[in-house]
C-alpha cells in the first residue's frame, strides 16, 4: 500500500507548529527562574551588605577614599603590608643621644642654677643685703633669664620655714629685684604657679602654708602680677584641705592604686576614687599613678595609661589630669633621682595620653615649663613621638606588647624582634624588647629564633645563642622558659627535617652554644 499522500503545506504547518509548543515550554521554563530585581536574590538585586560583605567582594563603594592615605588599616598578615614602611609593632619610644644630652645638660644647669639661689638666699635672710643677692643672681650668668622664676619659688619657700619676719624680707627682695628689671611678672607668676602646684606635700612640713602664701599672693600686685592671675593663684589654695585629712586621702589614693594593678579592675578604682569625693584631688591620682608606674614594669605602665584614659573627664576632671601631667614636669629634676629613665617613661606616658585623648593636646604648649626646665626636654620628646608616622595607632603599644594580646598577635612580635636583632645585631636592644613580652611567653623566643635561624647561617644560630644567654643573665628570661622552647623544638625536630636535612644536626649545635642550660 501506498503511504498517505502529504501535501508540502500540510508538513509545514505541523512542523511550525511543533517549534511553537517547544518554544512556549522552554519560555515558561525560563521566565521561572529569569534574571530580574524580583528574582531570586534576597537583597532585591542589589549586592549584598551594600557590596561590603562576602568572601572576594571589592568592599562597599567610597572605601577607596577612606583607605587612601591610611595605610594602618592594613594588617601584618595582609599581602600588601610593609614590615619597613609601617615600622613594625614595635613603637620605640627611647630618645635619641641628642635629645638625652640636652635633657642631661638642663638638668645639670637647673641643679647649679637652684643651688646657687639657695646659698644667696640663705645669706641674704642673715644679713638683708639686696643689693648683694643681686650681683649673686647675675653672677650665675643665666642665658636669658631661663631659669629665673626659681629665684621667686626658692625665696618663698624657703621664707615658709622661717618665721614671719623672713616673709616681709623675701616681699622686700621680690619687689626689691622686680623694681631693678631682674624679674618681670611672667618670671614672678611662673614661680608662684609652680609652688602653688606643690601647695599639698607642702603643707605635710609646713602646717601653715596657706595662710603664709595667701599673704604672699595679697603682695603680689606689688610685684606686677594682673588681678585676673592673683584670682586664679587664690583659687588653687581654695581647692586645698587641711593637713590631716590631705594625709588621710593620699593614703587612700595610693591603697587604690595599689589594688589596683593587682586586680586590673578600672571600674573598681572609679567607683572607690568617687567615694571619696575629692575631685579636686584628681590631679594627685595621676599624680601617683604615674609615679609609681615608672618604678615598676611595662604591666604597670600600660595598666596606669588605661587607667588614666578611663578616668579623665568622667571621674577626674580633664583640667586635674593635665594638672598632674603639669606636676610631673616640673618635678622632673626629682623624678631623676629614682627613676634614670624619667625622659623616656614621662615622655611616653605624655604622649600616650594625648593619643588617647585624655588630655588635649595644648598641654605641650600652655604647660607653664619653657626652655631650661628639665620638663621642656620631656615635652619635646614628647611631641616627637607624636609626629611619628601612624603615631596615633603605634603608641597604643608604646610599653610593648600587652597581657591583653592574643597568642598570634604575640608571635608576631617575637618574630619582629628576633629579625631586628639578626639585622641590627643589637644585643641591648632585643633584651630591652623581651623584657616587654609577658614572662611566660620567653620560650617562644627559644623556638622561633631556632626555626628562622635555621634558614639562614651559622651566624644567626650563634646570635640567638648569644641573646638567650644574655637574657637568662639579666634575669629576664627564666631558665624554665628557655628548656621549654628546647622541648618544643625537639618535639618538632622530624617536622622541620623536611625541609631541612641538617635540622637535627643543627638543633644540637645549638643547645651545645647554649651556656645556661
Amino acid at each position: 500500500l501506498n503511504p498517505p499522500c502529504v501535501s508540502e503545506r500540510g508538513l509545514w504547518s505541523d512542523h511550525r507548529s511543533l517549534l511553537s509548543t517547544m518554544a512556549t515550554i522552554k519560555s515558561r521554563r525560563r521566565d521561572k527562574f529569569k534574571h530580574s530585581a524580583a528574582g531570586r536574590s534576597k537583597c532585591g538585586g542589589q549586592a549584598r551588605k551594600g557590596g561590603g560583605g562576602g568572601k572576594g567582594t571589592w568592599g562597599k563603594a567610597g572605601d577607596e577614599y577612606k583607605y587612601e592615605d591610611d595605610d594602618a588599616y592594613l594588617g601584618w598578615q595582609d599581602p600588601n603590608y610593609d614590615e619597613q614602611d609601617s615600622g613594625g609593632f614595635y613603637f620605640s619610644s627611647v630618645p635619641e643621644k641628642e635629645i638625652e644630652t640636652a635633657f642631661a645638660a638642663s638638668i645639670q644647669m637647673q641643679k647649679k642654677f637652684k643651688e646657687a639661689i639657695r646659698e644667696a638666699g640663705r645669706v641674704y635672710f642673715v644679713s638683708s643685703e639686696k643689693g648683694e643677692f643681686a650681683e649673686r643672681v647675675k653672677e650665675t650668668k643665666m642665658r636669658d633669664s631661663l631659669l629665673y622664676h626659681e629665684i621667686v619659688k626658692e625665696l618663698v619657700r624657703m621664707s615658709l620655714d622661717m618665721g614671719e619676719k623672713a616673709m616681709h624680707s623675701c616681699s622686700d627682695l621680690l619687689r626689691y629685684l622686680r623694681k631693678k628689671e631682674i624679674l618681670d611678672a611672667r618670671h614672678m607668676y611662673k614661680g608662684f604657679y609652680h609652688l602653688f602646684n606643690q601647695v599639698n606635700d607642702i603643707c605635710m612640713d609646713v602646717p601653715k602654708a596657706k595662710e603664709k602664701l595667701l599673704y604672699a599672693v595679697e603682695c603680689a600686685l606689688l610685684y606686677g602680677l594682673t588681678k585676673e592671675n592673683i584670682d586664679h593663684l587664690r583659687q588653687s589654695l581654695r581647692k586645698g584641705t587641711d593637713q590631716k585629712t590631705l594625709k588621710c586621702a593620699k593614703g587612700k589614693i595610693a591603697v587604690i592604686l595599689k589594688e589596683y594593678l593587682d586586680s586590673e579592675d578600672v571600674e573598681e578604682l572609679s567607683t572607690c576614687f568617687k567615694e571619696m569625693k575629692m575631685p579636686y584631688l584628681g590631679f594627685e591620682l595621676i599624680k601617683q599613678g604615674v609615679s609609681l608606674s615608672m618604678d615598676r614594669g611595662p604591666r604597670e605602665r600600660e595598666l596606669i595609661s588605661r587607667m588614666i584614659v578611663e578616668v579623665s573627664g568622667k571621674v577626674v576632671p580633664r583640667e586635674e589630669t593635665s594638672k598632674g601631667f603639669e606636676v610631673l614636669l616640673q618635678r622632673v629634676e626629682d623624678l631623676l633621682m629614682d627613676v634614670p629613665k624619667v625622659l623616656e617613661y614621662l615622655s611616653s606616658f605624655v604622649a600616650r595620653a594625648v593619643a588617647d585623648e585624655a588630655v588635649a593636646p595644648s598641654l605641650l604648649l600652655q604647660a607653664h615649663i619653657q626652655e631650661g626646665d628639665g620638663g621642656y626636654e620631656v615635652i619635646l620628646q614628647a611631641q616627637k613621638l607624636l609626629k611619628k608616622s601612624r603615631a596615633i595607632q603605634r603608641l597604643t603599644r608604646v610599653w610593648g606588647p600587652s597581657s591583653g594580646d592574643n597568642i598570634v598577635t604575640l608571635k608576631k612580635h617575637v618574630r619582629d624582634l628576633l629579625l631586628e636583632y639578626f639585622s641590627s645585631g643589637e644585643l641591648k636592644e632585643a633584651i630591652r624588647l623581651a623584657k616587654c613580652l609577658p614572662p611566660h611567653f620567653h620560650h617562644e623566643i627559644v623556638k622561633r629564633a631556632f626555626v628562622i635561624s635555621l634558614d639562614k647561617t651559622s651566624r644567626e644560630v650563634e646570635m640567638s645563642a648569644k641573646l638567650l644567654d644574655a637574657l637568662f643573665e639579666g634575669k629576664v628570661t627564666l631558665k624554665t622558659q628557655i628548656q621549654r622552647g628546647l622541648k618544643r623544638i625537639e618535639a618538632s625536630i622530624d617536622d622541620m627535617k623536611l625541609d631541612n636535612g641538617k635540622a637535627p644536626d643543627i638543633f644540637k649545635n645549638f643547645k651545645k652554644k647554649i651556656k645556661c642550660v
